[in-house]
């Protein structure tokens, strides 16, 4: 049958199309920062006949004001039905909103869907921010009623949601304003007097009597006194001897001199002084024609001279006679005891010898009244003959001897004399003896020493004794404390001591909420002890501003100079040291933050916190702290020791990324065409030579070089400087002990003379890379940050070449408009 014109043919074929539906829209989600979400979306076709659908759905997730999505670090599964967003974090995710379009595919037996491309509902992401703690509270030291703080720097991930709040504790439980009041069972010394029976050491007065026996021997005259103690007193006399007769050329000889007497005597007592005259030998007579007589000898009594010989041969003259020895007693008052000396011999005569001279007589008792000198020896007229031998000396005068006749008569020698002693004071045991030669005397006595001494003894008595004693005492410990719900407490003690403290930082919206800072260490001294710190903080001029701090203290702040370049009323560095001693020191240094650009923000800074040891007498340098490179950048000398990176500014079409912390790269930008963020060096790493970034308009010295535009640069690892690299000095080397001169020689005439190394001028510290266009400018830093095209720039990177402690590094946590340093001491 025919269908007409256009005929009913059966077939499967939708030429209309399906119509697209959600049967699963994505649902808005929250989390908190650093978790991952998923949206799931699904999308389904109907048809208003019966035809076959062998088409298919196509899925592309887009973000609301941004755009379709692809797959990366970030997203992934962005072709599904289900998007993964990884590492949610806030502010930077948080209320970002997608959504899934569904475009249905048709196949040869249908068409296109009537109403593609379908978009889902929107899925808001909600990332819920975290407290975070950016600076720890540090161990404080104070006087006693003197105030010091702890500090933190926290806050939330997310600014946008408001503050915390903040809480103290001091040993562990919460604090209010106020005073609070501790006990402390202490231990304390203190005394009590006791009685007690010692043997106390007392002195009484003695006599003693001391036997004492001396003796004396006198060669020549002299004289001893004789304690009145004396007893058994012995004294021992010699005259001399007479002088030989000289011998005749002819054979004929002289007499011998003849001996003095010797006598021992026994004297009654003492207290008396013993005066002696020793008597001396008679010399000899002459030998030859003419000799004249020997001379006597001296003494108490004198010896007579000998007699010359005959004046017509070789005759011989005379000996002289012996000197008497005598004893004079102060007693007294006289000569007590005589010792006769021996008469001279005769001089020879010729062919005939000369007689012998006679030896000193004994000793007669009685009162000795009479002294006698020994008479001359006779002398030869004329002829040959010898001359007479002189007498000793004596009590009685001796004749001299008489001449000889030559070849008939011999001369003679003197005659002898008598010795004596004196019976009333002294007895003589009849001892005595011939003695040749000089004459002596000898004594020799005993005595009583008597004198008093102090002689110890012991005796029991009673005395008060002070004890020392330990006890327990309970003392109260006043402490005052001040903004304990804000982020620094101020607090003071009056009596030494320690505690702990903490801080317990919360938040209603942050899910680590509440979230309590390390426990640091309070404690209070009676007496401060000096951490003295000199600071230089050197401009363009030959004149520094200099300051003084003892870090005891508290913490000392390094600012970025925002002063006018153009005047030279700025600060280009910062120069410190310790002059007294080492000290061990905490750094915390803060890079700056970027700048912001509409609703852009820029990144943070990066924060770290260090501890190394101030060398006594060393120069270390703060560069960097200027509105144009806002980074601090640390040296030892001449040598970068640590740096933080600044964050990088916001561009047009998105965030800045933040500075890195020691040993942490700066992170990229965020919008179109972002900046990439400073690389990481590893500890030491630094290369030798430097690369100025884009955004300087600086020049580089070969081998450095500079980036092109829009790429960071590299500090140096040493600072070359203009003057002292002009001077010959490599950049590492110590430049020897001198004042702070400036990059063109000028020497900072009121700086101190200290060990340095830091070079003014040139360090490469100049490193962040130029945006382009509304692009955002990088931070400086170790490596600097890239600039953005539309997008943020990237922060700079943080560095230490590794002698340094690093206790505490962060990627941003520096929300301040400006870098800063923060310089306290560590004493534990």
């Amino acid at each position: 049958m025919s269908q007409g014109l256009f005929p009913r043919v059966p077939t499967t074929l939708d030429l209309n199309g399906p119509i697209l539906s959600f049967t699963t829209n994505p649902v808005g989600v929250a989390t908190t920062s650093g978790e991952s979400v998923t949206l799931t979306g699904i999308a389904t076709v109907s048809f208003g006949s019966t035809a076959d659908n062998t088409g298919s759905i196509a899925y592309r997730w887009y973000e609301v004001g941004t755009g379709a999505l692809s797959d990366g670090t970030k997203f992934t599964g962005t072709g599904t039905t289900t998007l993964t967003i990884s590492n949610a974090t806030t502010p930077d995710d948080n209320n970002r909103k997608f959504y899934l379009q569904a475009d249905y595919t048709p196949s040869i037996e249908t068409g296109n869907a009537s109403n593609e491309p379908l978009a889902s509902g929107i899925a808001t992401v909600t990332v819920s921010p975290l407290i975070e703690i950016v600076a720890q509270p540090t161990d404080s030291q104070a006087l006693v009623n003197t105030n010091t703080t702890f500090t933190i720097n926290a806050g939330l991930t997310d600014s946008t949601y408001g503050n915390v709040t903040y809480q103290w504790y001091l040993d562990g439980d919460a604090v209010n304003d106020g005073t609070i009041t501790q006990y402390e069972d202490v231990g304390v010394k203190t005394t009590v007097t006791t009685y007690q029976t010692i043997d106390q050491t007392l002195y009484r007065t003695i006599n003693v009597s001391e036997q004492k026996t001396e003796n004396r021997t006198f060669t020549s005259d002299g004289s001893v006194t004789l304690h009145p103690s004396s007893y058994d007193v012995v004294v021992r006399v010699a005259g001399a001897s007479g002088g030989k007769g000289g011998d005749d050329a002819d054979g004929g000889t002289g007499g011998a001199g003849g001996p003095g007497r010797f006598g021992r005597f026994f004297y009654n007592g003492g207290g008396r002084t013993l005066t002696f005259r020793i008597g001396r030998r008679g010399n000899d007579g002459g030998s030859g024609s003419g000799s004249g007589g020997g001379s006597g000898g001296s003494g108490g009594a004198n010896g007579g001279r000998g007699g010359d010989a005959g004046t017509d041969g070789w005759s011989g003259g005379g000996g002289g006679g012996g000197g008497a020895t005598t004893v004079e007693d102060s007693r007294v008052g006289r000569t007590t005891i005589i010792a006769a000396g021996g008469s001279g011999g005769g001089g020879g005569s010729w062919r005939v010898a000369g007689g012998n001279g006679a030896i000193g007589q004994g000793f007669g008792g009685g009162p000795v009244s009479l002294l006698s000198s020994g008479a001359d020896g006779q002398s030869k007229g004329g002829g040959d003959g010898g001359g007479g031998g002189g007498s000793g000396g004596g009590c009685n005068r001796g004749a001299g001897g008489r001449s000889g006749t030559d070849n008939s008569s011999a001369s003679t020698g003197g005659e002898s004399t008598r010795g004596a002693y004196d019976s009333g004071q002294m007895t003589f045991p009849f001892d005595g003896s011939e003695h040749n030669g000089n004459g002596y005397a000898q004594i020799e006595w005993k005595w009583t020493d008597s004198y008093t001494e102090q002689e110890p003894y012991t005796q029991p008595v009673t005395v008060p004794v002070e004890v020392e004693v330990d006890i327990t005492q309970s003392l109260p410990r006043n402490i005052v404390l001040s903004g304990t719900k804000t982020p620094t407490l101020t607090i003071r003690a009056d009596r030494e001591g320690a505690n702990e403290i903490k801080c317990r930082v919360s938040s209603t919206v942050a899910t680590n909420s509440p979230l309590f800072t390390n426990t640091v260490q309070y404690s209070t001294l009676s007496t401060a002890e000096q951490y003295n710190v000199y600071v230089e903080a050197v401009g363009a001029t030959d004149n520094a501003f200099l300051t003084s701090i003892n870090l005891f203290n508290g913490d000392y702040e390094f600012l970025t100079s925002v002063g006018d370049p153009t005047n030279n009323a700025f600060t280009s560095i910062y120069s410190f040291y310790s002059l007294d001693k080492d000290i061990d020191v905490e750094m915390d240094l803060y890079g700056a933050k970027g700048d912001n650009v509409g609703s852009y923000v820029g990144g943070e800074g990066g924060f770290s916190r260090i501890r190394f040891t101030m060398t006594q007498n060393t120069e270390y340098v703060i560069a960097g702290l200027t509105t144009s490179i806002n980074s601090p950048f640390v040296y030892r000398k001449g040598t970068l020791i640590a740096c933080v990176g600044k964050g990088g500014s916001a561009g047009l079409s998105g965030n800045g990324g933040f500075g890195g912390g020691i040993g942490i790269g700066g992170q990229s930008g965020f919008g179109r065409n972002a900046g990439v963020g400073g690389v990481i060096i590893t500890a030491g790493n630094l290369p030798a030579n430097g690369i100025f970034g884009s955004y300087t308009g600086l020049t580089a010295t070969a081998p450095d070089t500079k980036a092109v535009i829009p790429n960071g640069g590299r500090v140096l690892p040493c600072t070359k400087g203009v003057y002292w690299r002009q001077q010959g000095f490599s950049a590492c080397s110590d430049v020897g002990s001198s004042k702070y001169r400036l990059s063109d020689g000028t020497i900072v005439t009121n700086t101190a003379t200290i060990t340095r190394g830091y070079k003014s001028g040139y360090n490469i510290i100049q490193n962040s890379g130029a945006g382009i266009g509304n692009g955002g400018r990088g931070g400086n830093g170790a490596t600097g940050g890239q600039g953005g095209d539309g997008g943020g720039g990237g922060g700079g990177s943080g560095y230490t070449d590794g002698s340094v402690t690093v206790v505490d590094t962060q990627l941003g946590g520096s929300t301040f408009a400006n870098a800063k340093v923060i310089l306290r001491v560590v004493t534990s």
